[in-house]
């Protein structure tokens, strides 16, 4: 648990208590074997917490919900900025996830190089130059084009295999091999002498009319090809929404991401699932402003009435969204707050006023929870929903950002 005593941080008194961090560091290097020291009552930057218990609890819920059918946790993104090398190592030492999702080849390198065991799908694109990591590092890759062939090639030069994913596009329109000519890429692939196809894949357009047909068409991919004799390995559609509603989708293996760390956990309707980021700071600066003062660049914000003025050492460039100032709250002691004037790249103000007993040092929850009183991404995003949403908010939360499990 990482403790946030304001007294310790200021020195006055106390030792301190820390914690370590879990995975990947500030720079995105991959973790030191000795785990580097994180003292929260020394840290006045920005921090994201981790609640790991939460996270074990949505991989209950979404077994509750999906039976025995293994789960492919999407980490893609730094695990939706949480820290793709920290959740999934949570994820595979406390609940036995074995596979991972992501759309980069240096995300998946990273994931090995920490001790990721298991399956590691990539299902974004790579260069020839990519290749000799994908086959060092045992990486599974997506393929819907002839770049397969170079896969085979140089599989076959250092006496290995190459195991694919067929990327089927069964509407969505993105990427993948069009379905109604999968099945000639299948059999193709099936010819050539060092590779494996692990799985057959699609995404989803989560589109209730649609979906079952997106289903349809994956699986009459899958049958003509294996009535030839061509083994299609896991088949794989389902994402969060799917887990959540569309159990038709879940065939072999599910493939959760945002309901694995609670993103949306107001949004779910079968999942009851909590959300796992805290994004924290503390008061940096603390000062009281007479009318007619103003606040920010181009004295954009005007001061009316004697008033006292948090500055946070946090701004947009941390990935705190800018769009929500004069509407969104933050926590201090227990409270909300409200965050004025304009956020810049690297502080915000918030008006103290009504809790004269602020001061520097005190933990700050821009996010997450605070004593009795909680902020959710969800409710940021209500305030400016054509301008952010907690996929964004939490994507944006920067990679030199320490992420700490409490």
């Amino acid at each position: 648990m990482v403790i946030t005593n304001r007294r310790t941080f200021l020195g006055i008194a106390g030792a301190s208590v820390s914690a370590s961090l879990t995975g990947s560091l500030a720079n995105g290097a991959v973790a030191p074997s000795t785990a580097e020291e994180f003292v929260a009552e020394d840290q006045i930057d920005p921090w994201i917490e981790l609640d790991m218990d939460a996270l074990a609890s949505n991989v209950r819920e979404i077994r509750r919900r999906v039976g025995n059918r293994p789960i492919m946790a999407v980490v893609k993104c730094n695990a939706y900025g949480h820290g793709d090398v920290e959740i999934a190592t949570a994820l595979q030492r406390d609940s036995g996830v074995r596979h991972f999702m992501v759309v980069k080849v240096r995300e998946a390198v990273r994931l090995r190089q920490a001790g990721i065991e298991g399956m590691i799908l990539n299902v974004g694109p790579f260069s020839r130059s990519q290749i000799p990591e994908l086959l060092r590092h045992d990486i599974s890759q997506a393929v819907y084009t002839d770049a397969v062939t170079q896969l085979s090639d140089a599989a076959g030069k250092t006496g290995t295999r190459s195991k694919v994913h067929v990327y089927v596009d069964t509407g969505m329109g993105r990427v993948g091999v069009p379905h109604h000519s999968a099945l000639a890429y299948i059999e193709s692939i099936a010819t050539l002498p060092d590779i494996t196809i692990e799985g057959t894949f699609t995404d989803m357009t989560e589109d209730d009319d649609f979906n079952p047909v997106q289903i349809e068409r994956i699986e009459n991919v899958c049958k003509m090809a294996n009535e030839k004799g061509i083994a299609t390995g896991i088949r794989h559609a389902a994402s969060t929404a799917e887990v959540d509603r569309y159990p038709y989708a879940w065939l072999d293996m599910v493939r959760p991401g945002s309901c694995i760390v609670g993103l949306e956990p107001d949004r779910q309707s079968e999942l009851a699932i909590r959300p796992v980021m805290s994004f924290k700071t503390r008061v940096a600066f603390v000062k009281t402003l007479q009318a007619g003062e103003s606040l920010s660049y181009h004295r954009a914000y005007k001061i009316e009435k004697d008033t006292r003025i948090a500055t946070l050492p946090c701004g947009y460039s941390d990935g705190y969204p800018p769009v929500v100032t004069n509407m969104a709250d933050v926590l201090i002691r227990g409270r909300r707050h409200r965050v004025v004037a304009p956020i810049t790249a690297n502080h915000m103000m918030v008006d103290v006023t009504d809790t004269p007993e602020v001061s520097i040092g005190d933990e700050v929850v821009l996010w997450g929870r605070q004593g009795d009183e909680n902020i959710s991404m969800l409710e940021l995003e209500q305030i400016a929903p054509s301008a952010t949403n907690t996929y964004r908010m939490a994507t944006r939360t920067r990679t030199y950002l320490p992420r700490v499990a409490s």
